[in-house]
């Protein structure tokens, strides 16, 4: 039996090269990247888990998928990559990526814009969602990884 690989969530974008210590890309932490490779399944799951989480978390406070469908049959017709085993969520987070939230009719790809922040562009949304799950990664790494300096 062969067990199910976990693909890196990378999207090509890497900053950890330029000295963050989480990806602007894809929100790893600088080591998940080096290690990724010798990471087990169970190890890239848990990583996979807390980007999801994030995600989840992120867009579900700026929109909702009502119909999974219609977006995952956007998504392929637009030859847009993404993840068929993550979340709505998440593809919703990857089609917004992609497009840079250039969508002009988001019910047509099976999600809509919350109320709290309707009259605000898409654009806007997708930057402020991309902040937002930087922030809440770069706020997880802080929190439980980063090493003390000496003089801390």
């Amino acid at each position: 039996m062969n067990p199910i690989r976990i693909a890196t969530p990378c999207i090509g974008l890497c900053s950890t090269t330029y000295g963050d210590s989480v990806c602007r890309g894809c929100k790893r932490f600088a080591h998940e990247i080096v290690d990724w490779n010798r990471y087990d399944e169970s190890q890239k799951a848990a990583v996979i888990a807390r980007l999801a989480k994030i995600i989840e978390d992120v867009v579900n406070r700026y929109l909702m998928v009502f119909d999974e469908a219609l977006l995952q049959s956007a998504l392929a017709e637009s030859g847009f990559r993404y993840r068929k085993e993550q979340a709505a969520s998440w593809w919703v987070y990857d089609l917004m990526r992609q497009t840079k939230g250039r969508i002009s009719q988001p019910a047509v790809c099976g999600f809509r814009v919350l109320p709290e922040v309707r009259g605000v562009e898409l654009p806007e949304i997708w930057e402020a969602m991309n902040r937002e799950f930087l922030a809440l990664s770069e706020g997880h790494y802080e929190r439980y990884f980063r090493q003390p300096l000496s003089f801390d």
